[in-house]
């Protein structure tokens, strides 16, 4: 098995190893910020003199403001230029034929959560999934800047709704020094709408921090999952919301290892995405039309709509819709721990030989059954 911190490593010893490869160091500067080659982008082999390059995109989303800088430091180099992103969209794609780029894509989130959460298969085996709740749901939302806003409009639906009270709700509990909504919602550069503005303006008072364990929670609480919360629903608030892009993080991931059901808050199609991959959602139980609303406050709001019916239920009511959920709750445990590696895996290999192909590489020497039982054992 692999730990997601040598996965540039181990692609350069058995794939790449013919290739300069360079990848995103501690995520993406931040715009306004000059990027140093020296701490913000690994490169990985001295190969300099290899006429192809390749460049590991794969940690953050493809934005378009915040990738232009290390485009145009990729473009200052000589040679054959390969990009690798973990998304599906039409930026990846714009900017590739705009720069002439070759593409690769695989789920690098899809690995992370595998080695971060390799663990919780013991621990949550033998857990119960039909029994009473304390609380209905859960909800992590540790960020709420920028392309991380709605969150704040988020939060205000729960308020407005009278659903607090029913859930496990983080807001704003970051590592950063303290920035209150408030400063977000006035900025003019907020993807905020005005009419989520106002919802905010009008819901959310007397609300600055709520926390469910640690009061600050670091950047490395991606790699941990909060344990011994009597919560059912997780409602994943992703990365990724603003942008017309298939792109998931370890986020939509925590929920499965912990056998819990899932709403998604994320960029719409992301749930066919995620179930491109052998999972299950839980639509018939739940309306999941919601993951086809193009306006972003519609989506929003259609996912608190159909929390408010769950939590709206009455006890016995609440344990029918969880027997019914079970099923699927376990074969998404199953799935993470067992077919889904191979898929990803499989996806990874079957992208790199079509790109050598088009690349007129010789991949003879790639012993790719090596590499296959690898990354599946």
């Amino acid at each position: 098995m692999l730990q997601i911190d040598h996965v540039y490593e181990f692609l350069y010893q058995n794939l790449f190893k013919d290739f300069a490869l360079a990848h995103l160091f501690n995520g993406v500067v931040k715009t306004g910020q000059n990027i140093n080659i020296d701490t913000d982008i690994s490169i990985f082999t001295s190969s300099s003199n290899a006429d192809k390059k390749i460049f590991f995109y794969d940690q953050e989303p493809l934005i378009p403001q915040l990738a232009q800088p290390y485009v145009e430091i990729f473009n200052s180099i000589p040679g054959r230029k390969i990009l690798v992103t973990s998304e599906n969209s039409a930026v990846f794609d714009q900017i590739a034929q705009d720069n002439n780029y070759s593409k690769l894509y695989y789920f690098f989130h899809g690995f992370a959560a595998i080695d971060w959460y390799r663990g919780f298969y013991a621990l949550n085996y033998n857990k119960q999934v039909v029994k009473p709740y304390k609380y209905g749901f859960i909800s992590m939302n540790r960020i709420i800047a920028n392309d991380r806003s709605y969150r704040i409009y988020f939060i205000s639906l729960l308020k407005a709704q009278g659903l607090l009270d029913h859930g496990l709700v983080s807001f704003n509990v970051t590592d950063n020094a303290f920035d209150d909504w408030c400063d977000e919602v006035a900025d003019p550069n907020s993807k905020l709408t005005e009419q989520a503005k106002q919802h905010v303006e009008t819901h959310l008072v007397n609300i600055d921090r709520l926390v469910i364990d640690n009061y600050q929670l670091p950047g490395s609480a991606s790699a941990d999952i909060p344990r011994g919360n009597d919560a059912l629903w997780n409602i994943v608030t992703e990365t990724v919301f603003y942008y017309n892009k298939l792109h998931l993080t370890e986020k939509i991931f925590k929920p499965i290892v912990s056998k819990q059901p899932f709403m998604l808050v994320a960029a719409p199609g992301n749930l066919a995405y995620l179930r491109s991959y052998g999972f299950k959602t839980f639509d018939g139980i739940i309306d999941e039309s919601y993951d086809l609303i193009q306006d972003n406050d519609q989506r929003t709001a259609a996912v608190v709509d159909q929390l408010a019916w769950y939590c709206g239920l009455s006890e016995d009511e609440k344990l029918d819709v969880i027997k019914r959920i079970e099923p699927i709750v376990l074969h998404n445990f199953h799935h993470f721990y067992g077919e889904f590696r191979h898929i990803i895996t499989q996806e990874l290999i079957t992208n790199a030989k079509t790109l050598f192909k088009d690349l007129g590489y010789d991949d003879s020497h790639i012993n790719y059954n090596d590499i296959y039982h690898v990354l599946t054992h």
